[in-house]
């Protein structure tokens, strides 16, 4: 038997159920509100993702901030770079295939002179080490003159998942799928393995990590908690 949140709205605050359809992706609504079984641990995992309906055909400007999602990996360092425009935020290039973090910021100064950058790391490349054993990857970055923006530990996976998903259904995150052919076919093709867990053996999972370290920390899905005797919070 379905239980669903309507059925118990006068115990609850007013603003709750606003907030759920306000917060979470439609998916997530189904099961929350209507108490309907909803699989999260199977076929594509970045659902709401259409390349056609959320393309764009943003370049970079000259001199604009970019914002960089960045995800570790020696042999294959990979990069979102993005822009924010109106409120949204637009994977505009990429960058795939790099060695290591020395590697990454000699490609990143020489590419994007002249642009300030935000960068969002791997929260545990704060303890990886690239090349130098008393150096971490984000250290590198630090002292390169980026702006790291990282938590001390990484989001659940859930909720990096969600945060990207969430941001495609309101229109607030975009592609340019020309420029970003890796990022956009890792999106449409990485699925869940059969332990119902993101599929790391095709390699889409770095691409999406590397988008999701920014866009959750831009845009995370947060759950309201009912605090008895209180209300709601976030």
């Amino acid at each position: 038997m379905n239980a669903s949140t309507y059925e118990n709205e006068k115990n609850l605050p007013v603003d709750y159920i606003p907030s759920l359809l306000e917060t979470y992706p439609e998916k997530l609504i189904v099961a929350y509100l209507n108490g309907q079984f909803t699989n999260f641990t199977s076929g594509s995992i970045y659902y709401n993702y259409d390349r056609a309906k959320l393309g764009s055909p943003r370049v970079i400007k000259e001199n604009e901030p970019l914002f960089i999602g960045q995800d570790f990996n020696v042999g294959n360092m990979t990069s979102a770079v993005c822009v924010k425009d109106e409120g949204k935020i637009i994977c505009v290039e990429q960058l795939t295939g790099i060695y290591d973090t020395p590697a990454l910021i000699r490609t990143i100064d020489s590419k994007y002179k002249g642009h300030k950058i935000y960068i969002y790391p791997d929260a545990s490349g704060g303890s990886r080490k690239t090349v130098n054993a008393s150096v971490s990857d984000i250290s590198l970055l630090s002292t390169a003159g980026y702006n790291v923006r990282v938590n001390k530990s990484n989001p659940a996976v859930k909720d990096r998942i969600l945060s990207i998903n969430k941001a495609f259904e309101t229109g607030k995150l975009l592609v340019n799928a020309v420029k970003c052919k890796t990022i956009a076919e890792a999106l449409e093709k990485q699925a869940y393995d059969e332990n119902g867990e993101p599929d790391k053996e095709s390699g889409y999972d770095h691409p999406n990590d590397a988008l999701g370290y920014l866009v959750c920390f831009e845009m995370p899905v947060v759950k309201p908690i009912i605090i008895p005797g209180i209300g709601m919070a976030h």
